[in-house]
Order: structure tokens, then C-alpha cells, then sequence
């Protein structure tokens, strides 16, 4: 029977080596995750601790910075997500044995919520519409008025709250379930699985539209587009899938994976960031065109600020780095089937991924011209450095593969041509 995501059999056997067997492969050798923890807790530590000097010095810059970083890592968190969600309402097969990262990385959303919590102290820095009404220009107060019902402090928290808890509720009820098919009731934890992934498809897509208008559209809050929440879950759902290659790469190269992890789930890994790489660059591309052929000044401006003075060698980079280079790279077949290649490529990704993710939040800050900061840095690391050192507890506190799942077995022998 074809696997359902890619159309192809699985061969009688694994493709490379031994047959694994659900009971070889533990989570990540204990030696190397606490180095990984406490090597990545100290640098959490220490970029919030600059992060907190850099609210005193310099709160707005601290805000912004703070929130290109936030809204990075959570976007990795929500793609993994969702890819996960994907992978259960299909019921596919192939993904199965990738499923203990995926679940690790959707689990960093209740870390995320409270890393969220320094933003409180930034909204009125961070968002015109929460700033005293007298300390704008007329226009824009006048703009802002008719937004007041949706934008407005108490309502803005009220649904950040509604957002995190969606997700969380998601996110920890597929890994508990999951975790717990391997002591028994493996095919009735599956079918619930998918039915809570299938159903929450559309509250967790909404919920994600709705974060993004929130939280980073409405930084220029004359400005709107309908597509924006499909361009940052685009965004997402690279980095998230180029974060599994890297950490699948990882775990091969430390030794639990390499007899669980062919050829085949890396190709068909790539063939799926291709896919997601293509959809980023088109939605980007689209929401572009129809609003500068439309030339309506409000909706002008915020692309006028990004591809305009000091921003126009960022947005070249992005159109450059983020996609032509990764897809002419990964239109190679031999690529996508070399796990360090791949993994070279998706750490590349997550590099731009960043970039546009600092492309989308600075301007509004500083609209004529990029003017880096040591803030930056610092909140990246810090919001960074807890996300690892989390992840990687979690991972090494599980075993690596969903023992008791019923695709389990198709998914070990899983291969493509």
C-alpha cells in the first residue's frame, strides 16, 4: 500500500543496514544532552539578563528586538506544529519516525508563552495604537480610532492568552498521547490523535492568522493584508521543517537515528522544505505585486519602508538567500538524499528565516535605514538558549521512536525513488 504523502511503497525491508526495531533507539544520549542543557540554559541566562539591561537603557530598541526574536522562535514552534497536526489528519507513515522531534519542538509553545511576558512591558513602545492618543499625529490618531473596538490593550492580551492556550492544549495533548501508546492502546491513541489533529486544524490556523495581524502587523497600524498571516505561517513552516533536518541530523550523527533514518526519510523530508520554500516565495511575491500594482498609499507604505534605503540590501538578501539559492540547491535529488547536505542547507534556511523574520519587525522602528544592535543578539540568544536547553530535555527524556504506534513498522521500511 502506497504511503499516503508520497505515493510510493515501502520495500519489505529497510533500505540500508538492519532492521531497527522499535526498542532500539532511546532519546539523545544523556552525556551529550546535559552538556547541550547547560551550555544552553547559561547563554538563556545570560541574553535575558542583557535583554533586561537593554529595557532600561533603551526600551523601545529592547522591545523591538526582543519581539524579531519572539516572533522567530515561535514561528518554528507553530510550523512543527502544524506539520505535526498534518502528519496525523492524513494519516501518513513516512513521518512516524521523525514524529519525537516534531512533538519536542511543538512543546516549546508553553516556553514561549512565558517568554512572551517581556512584551507586556513594551506594548506602548512597541504598538502606536496602545501609546496615550494626545502623543500622536491627528492623522494617525484619527486612523487608529475607528480600529479601537479590536485594538486595545485589555482585548490584545485577551487573545494572546486565547492564542497560547489553543496551541498549548495542542501541542501537549499529541505528545502526551503519543508517549503513552508505547504502555499500550496504540491504534485507539492513534485514532485520537488524528481526530484531535484533523478538528483543531482549522482553530490553531486561525489562531496563527490572528497572531500574526496582532502582534506584528499592527506595529504600522495604517497598514493591512489579508495574506499576511499565510506569508509568517509560509515563513514557519521552513523553518520548522528545515529545524527537523538539522535536528534529525544531529541525532544520526550522535548515533541514536543512524539505523532508524535512511536515505528515503531525508529525501522526502527536502522534497516537503522544497515544497514549503516554493508557497513562502510565492505568497511573498503575490502579496508584493497586488498591493503595488493597486498603489493605494496605505497599503504602499509598509513595502516602501522594507525595499526602500537602508532596508534594500535586506530585502535583496532575502529574495536571494531565502529562496534561489535554497531551490536551486534543493532541485538537486542527490542533495536532499546526503543527510549533511540537507542539514547544511536547512541551517542556511534558518539563518534567512531570521533575517525575515528581523525584516518584518525592525523597519517599523527604524524605517530609513538597518541599524543593528547588541539587543538583537542578546534577545535571540536568550529567547534561543531556552528553547534548546527545554528541547533538549525533551527529547532526551523520551524514547526517540513512538513505540506502540501502529504505522510504526511501515515507516521503518519507508522508501522513495
Amino acid at each position: 500500500m502506497a504511503d499516503r504523502t508520497t505515493g510510493t511503497a515501502p520495500r519489505p525491508a529497510a533500505p540500508h543496514g538492519p532492521e531497527p526495531t522499535p526498542d532500539s533507539a532511546t532519546g539523545m544520549p544523556p552525556a551529550r544532552a546535559r552538556d547541550i542543557e547547560r551550555w544552553s540554559t547559561a547563554a538563556a541566562l545570560l541574553g535575558l539578563a542583557l535583554v533586561a539591561l537593554g529595557f532600561f537603557i533603551d526600551r523601545r530598541q529592547a522591545a523591538f528586538s526582543y519581539l524579531a526574536a519572539f516572533a522567530y522562535w515561535l514561528s518554528l514552534a507553530l510550523g512543527t506544529l502544524i506539520f505535526l497536526m498534518i502528519h496525523h489528519a492524513i494519516n501518513s507513515s513516512w513521518f512516524v519516525v521523525l514524529r519525537r522531534p516534531a512533538e519536542a519542538a511543538a512543546a516549546m509553545i508553553p516556553l514561549l508563552a512565558l517568554l512572551s511576558l517581556p512584551l507586556l512591558f513594551g506594548v506602548d513602545a512597541l504598538y502606536p495604537w496602545a501609546a496615550p492618543a494626545a502623543s500622536l499625529p491627528a492623522e494617525l490618531r484619527e486612523a487608529i480610532a475607528t480600529k479601537r473596538p479590536y485594538l486595545n490593550v485589555p482585548f490584545f492580551l485577551v487573545r494572546a492568552a486565547a492564542y497560547f492556550a489553543t496551541w498549548t492544549v495542542v501541542a501537549v495533548l499529541l505528545r502526551r498521547w503519543s508517549l503513552r501508546q508505547a504502555a499500550g492502546n496504540g491504534v485507539a491513541l492513534a485514532r485520537r490523535q488524528r481526530t484531535l489533529a484533523a478538528g483543531a486544524l482549522p482553530p490553531v490556523a486561525f489562531a496563527l492568522t490572528f497572531a500574526a495581524f496582532d502582534w506584528l502587523m499592527s506595529l504600522q497600524p495604517t497598514w493591512f493584508s489579508t495574506v499576511f498571516g499565510v506569508y509568517y505561517f509560509a515563513g514557519g513552516a521552513v523553518g520548522g521543517l528545515a529545524l527537523l533536518a538539522v535536528i534529525a541530523f544531529l541525532l544520526h550523527r550522535a548515533g541514536p537515528a543512524a539505523d532508524i533514518l535512511t536515505t528515503s526519510h531525508y529525501h522526502a523530508l527536502g522534497k516537503l522544505l522544497f515544497t514549503m520554500l516554493v508557497f513562502w516565495g510565492y505568497i511573498g511575491f503575490v502579496q508584493l505585486l497586488l498591493i503595488w500594482i493597486a498603489n493605494v498609499p496605505t497599503e504602499t507604505t509598509w513595502f516602501a519602508a522594507r525595499i526602500g534605503g537602508g532596508w534594500t540590501a535586506v530585502g535583496a538578501l532575502l529574495v536571494v538567500g531565502h529562496f534561489f539559492i535554497p531551490f536551486f540547491a534543493l532541485l538537486s535529488r542527490p542533495l536532499k538524499r546526503r543527510p549533511a547536505a540537507l542539514a547544511a542547507i536547512s541551517a542556511w534556511l534558518l539563518a534567512m528565516h531570521y533575517v525575515d523574520a528581523y525584516w518584518l519587525v525592525l523597519p517599523a522602528l527604524h524605517p530609513s535605514a538597518l541599524r543593528p544592535h547588541w539587543i538583537d543578539a542578546a534577545a535571540f540568544i536568550g529567547i534561543g538558549g531556552a528553547v534548546v536547553a527545554y528541547g533538549t530535555r525533551l527529547l532526551a527524556a523520551a524514547p526517540l521512536l513512538p513505540r506502540g504506534d501502529p504505522r510504526l513498522e511501515r515507516s521503518l521500511r519507508f522508501t522513495t525513488t
